[in-house]
């Protein structure tokens, strides 16, 4: 496996240069920069693209954590969110592949010669516009629009979490290994999914035995998962050629969907209940509505909104904490909370939850418009969870200075979350804390 991601990588870099060299010199097939057409029709094609996400950040940590055994109440780091080096391809009028390595959270805690994953490998056959068949390991899923992001094409600094329910619990950076279908159907865009979940025990949330009253992943009795989604194209059609779902246009499209989405896994996790073994379905379902809306004659401006409505149904009292790009290693449980050590806190659980995002662009600034743009945004979640006593309420407040688009731009971005203590009262949140991120995108394709 080493050998082929090794080759992989060689032959991307090569194409990377073969395509700036033939960009440049606008051969006799007229390539773009990125992308070396097969054939004089320009139907026929191989193009690279890769982007990185670097971040500045000041966090303040969860009560009890601590780093390399020492408590630490607000660490100031320097990290890498995520590096992709991708190569698409259309070799035939009805083929196309998709090949894609990366990297996620490589920080100041990482161990040395961290290595590239294969993160996306797949291919699909194009039938007809209707119907689309693919297989391999890729982000193809269903449940919600945010279910499958375009995570270089964000408004918001990062993903909107709730909506990756199982990340890294059955999947890999949400990535399984699948068959699906997808298609339009005049207005109607749909993707159906068969997936077989990836081991739970190669998890590090991972526990093996069960425990009263709380569900908790097994694969004891391993099944397939069903997943599917459908959107309605009110306006603007979007392009369905990879699973990836755009977070803002920049004013380049005007979008209105309305989505409903589902996932399911039978057996997916266990309990006890009066000390004897209960297994639990998975039932998860979204239902979403996403807008972006160019503004004015000179369409400079734009308004994008996104509202998600979820309802999950894990078993008994389950509640999954995450912490992206966690930047602690320790915790020390008797001062500590329920959300655990670092930037960790509870993003999704048995219950149901609402996200909500708005962001307006501005027109490009400067006296000759070539200061770039920026963009304001909110978001929000609103979760009932079972096993909590109050709601859990997350916000963030950020802004966006676009550069030149999605290919260059700085994000701003401060994120309020609680902090759950248990008490006699149950499981109750009181107290707040901060992240704030100072993130730059670019992205080359």
């Amino acid at each position: 496996m080493k050998r082929y991601v090794q080759h992989f990588l060689i032959s991307s870099i090569v194409l990377f240069h073969l395509a700036i060299e033939k960009g440049y010199a606008q051969n006799e097939l007229g390539n773009s920069k990125l992308r070396i057409y097969l054939d004089e029709e320009k139907e026929h094609w191989l193009q690279f693209s890769s982007f990185v996400q670097l971040w500045g950040r000041v966090t303040e940590n969860n009560p009890g954590t601590t780093i390399n055994d020492r408590p630490e109440a607000v660490t100031t780091d320097i990290s890498i969110r995520r590096f992709r080096l991708g190569l698409g391809a259309r070799p035939a009028d009805d083929l196309y592949v998709f090949f894609q390595l990366g990297v996620n959270n490589l920080n100041y805690l990482s161990p040395r010669g961290t290595s590239i994953d294969l993160l996306d490998a797949y291919v699909q056959y194009e039938f007809s516009p209707f119907i689309a068949i693919g297989g391999g390991k890729s982000f193809w899923n269903g449940l919600s629009r945010f279910t499958s992001p375009s995570t270089s094409k964000l408004m918001g600094y990062d993903l909107n979490f709730v909506a990756s329910p199982t990340l890294d619990s059955t999947d890999d950076l949400i990535r399984r290994l699948s068959v699906y279908a997808k298609g339009k159907i005049g207005p109607i865009d749909y993707r159906l999914v068969l997936a077989k979940p990836l081991s739970v025990q190669n998890s590090s949330s991972f526990n093996s035995e069960p425990i009263e009253s709380i569900a908790r992943f097994t694969d004891t009795r391993p099944t397939l998962q069903y997943s599917g989604y459908a959107k309605y194209e009110f306006w603007e059609p979007e392009s369905n050629l990879s699973p990836a779902q755009v977070g803002t246009y920049l004013g380049a499209k005007k979008v209105l969907s309305l989505g409903l989405g589902f996932t399911r896994q039978n057996n997916a996790l266990w309990s006890l209940e009066q000390g004897m073994i209960r297994y639990h379905n998975m039932s998860l379902i979204g239902l979403d509505v996403f807008m972006d809306l160019p503004l004015g004659q000179d369409k400079k401006t734009a308004l994008t909104a996104y509202l998600g409505y979820f309802n999950f149904d894990f078993g008994p009292n389950y509640i999954r904490l995450l912490g992206a790009n966690n930047p602690a290693n320790g915790f020390i449980p008797d001062e500590g909370s329920f959300n655990g050590r670092g930037n960790t806190f509870p993003i999704s659980g048995t219950g149901t939850s609402t996200f909500a995002q708005l962001g307006f662009l501005f027109k490009p600034m400067g006296k000759d418009r070539d200061k770039g743009r920026l963009q304001p945004y909110s978001a929000a979640q609103y979760s009932n969870f079972d096993r909590f006593e109050n709601a859990m309420f997350y916000y963030d407040l950020g802004i966006n200075w676009y550069m030149n688009g999605h290919l260059s731009k700085f994000t701003l971005n401060a994120e309020n979350r609680p902090i759950f203590m248990e008490t006699n009262d149950g499981i109750r949140s009181d107290v707040r804390k901060w992240m704030v991120v100072l993130q730059y995108q670019f992205r080359i394709d």
